[in-house]
C-alpha cells in the first residue's frame, strides 16, 4: 500500500468576538499528521506576534519641552506617563502610509485628554478613543504634536535615527497589532488512527487589524519565504551553482562589529522598568516583591523560579513570556543564553 501524507481538510473560525478595545478569534486546523499541530501553531505564532505591521506613534513635539524628565504646566501626569499612554493609542490607516504621519492634540482644562482628541488627517482613524492620556486643571493648556509610522514588532528608541529638532522626544514605537496568541493541540481520528493532531489557534488582536487579517498575512508571510526556498532549489536542480543562489556571508570584522551593537541594544532594554511591559497590576506587583524591577532581572529568572512567586501561576507566566516577545522581541531565557556565547 502507497504512503499517503494526511493533509488538513478542514478550515474553521469556530468564535469571533468584538471587545472594547480588541477583537478575538479562534480558529481550528484538522486533521494534520502527528507533530505539525505544534510545527504550524509555532511557526504562525511567532509572525503573528513579530511580523504583522501597524502604524504607531514614535514622536512627539511639546513647546518648551526638550526631554522626557519634564512636567507640563497644569498637567497632572508628567510626560514620561504622557509618553506609556500614547504608546497604548491604536491607529488604523485605510491606506498605505510612507514617512511620518503629524497628527495633534489641542485642549484647554479641566477636564481629560482622550485619545479621541487627536486630530488626524484624512484616512487616519483612532480605533480605541476612550484610551486616557492625560488630566488637565483648569488652567492648563494643551499642545502637543504627534508623529507616527508604520513598522513592525517593537522598535526601542535606541534604534531611532534622532529628530534634527530639539523639541522632538522619541517614543519606543510599539508596532505589534497582535496582542496575544495561544495554540492547543488535540488528538483527532482518521480512519482507524486517532492520534492526528487537530491544531486550535486563538488570536487577540487591537481593533486595528481583525484576526483573520493578521492570520491571513501571517500564512503570506510563510508562503513567501517557502516560495523563495523552492525557486532556488528549482534553479539548483536545473544546473544552478551554489555560488549563484547562495548570499555570501559578509566579512567576520562586520559580523563582530554587529554582535557588539546587537548586545548594546540588548543592555538597553535590560535595564528597562518592568512597567513597560504593560502587565495588569496584579503580576507586576507579585514581581516588585520578589526584587524583579527591570527587565533585566525579569530574563534572569527561569520560568521554574517565577512559578514560585506567590499569585503567579501559569497564565500569568504566559502573559509574562507573551510580552517579552511582543514588546522587546525577548524570551525570560534570552539573557541566560547571551552569558552562555
Amino acid at each position: 500500500m502507497a504512503f499517503e501524507f494526511v493533509m488538513p481538510r478542514k478550515f474553521v473560525l469556530e468564535e469571533e468576538r468584538e471587545e472594547k478595545d480588541h477583537y478575538y478569534a479562534r480558529f481550528s486546523i484538522q486533521p494534520l499528521e502527528k507533530g505539525y499541530a505544534i510545527t504550524l501553531g509555532n511557526a504562525l505564532r511567532r509572525v503573528l506576534l513579530s511580523s504583522i505591521p501597524s502604524l504607531a506613534i514614535t514622536k512627539l513635539r511639546i513647546p518648551g519641552k526638550y526631554h522626557e524628565f519634564d512636567t507640563i504646566n497644569g498637567v497632572k501626569e508628567d510626560i514620561i506617563e504622557i509618553m506609556l499612554n500614547l504608546k497604548k493609542v491604536q491607529l488604523y490607516s485605510s491606506s498605505p502610509v510612507d514617512g511620518f504621519v503629524r497628527m495633534t492634540i489641542e485642549k484647554k482644562g479641566p477636564g481629560e485628554v482622550k485619545a479621541g482628541d487627536i486630530k488626524t488627517p484624512t484616512g487616519i482613524e483612532i480605533m480605541n478613543p476612550d484610551q486616557h492620556i492625560a488630566t488637565l486643571n483648569e488652567d492648563a493648556i494643551v499642545y502637543i504634536e504627534l508623529f507616527a509610522r508604520t513598522g513592525m514588532g517593537f522598535v526601542p528608541v535606541s534604534e531611532m535615527e534622532p529628530d534634527d529638532n530639539i523639541e522632538t522626544i522619541l517614543i519606543d514605537g510599539v508596532f505589534s497589532p497582535v496582542l496575544r496568541v495561544n495554540f492547543l493541540t488535540e488528538n483527532v481520528r482518521v480512519g482507524k488512527r486517532t492520534d492526528y493532531d487537530k491544531l486550535i489557534l486563538e488570536i487577540w488582536t487591537k481593533r486595528n487589524i481583525r484576526p483573520m487579517d493578521a492570520l491571513k498575512q501571517s500564512v503570506n508571510i510563510l508562503v513567501d519565504h517557502f516560495r523563495f526556498i523552492d525557486e532556488k532549489l528549482e534553479k539548483l536542480g536545473s544546473g544552478g551553482t551554489l555560488q549563484q543562489i547562495v548570499y555570501h556571508v559578509e566579512e567576520s570584522s562586520e559580523s563582530l562589529e554587529e554582535e557588539e551593537v546587537e548586545e548594546s541594544e540588548y543592555e538597553d532594554i535590560y535595564n528597562r522598568k518592568i512597567e513597560e511591559l504593560d502587565l495588569p497590576a496584579r503580576i507586576t506587583n507579585a514581581l516588585k516583591r520578589e526584587k524583579i524591577l527591570t527587565i533585566g532581572d525579569l530574563v534572569n529568572k527561569a520560568p521554574a523560579e517565577l512559578l514560585k512567586i506567590k499569585n503567579f501561576g501559569k497564565k500569568s507566566l504566559e502573559e509574562v513570556e507573551e510580552r517579552l516577545e511582543i514588546k522587546f522581541g525577548i524570551s525570560l531565557t534570552s539573557k541566560s543564553k547571551e552569558g552562555e556565547q
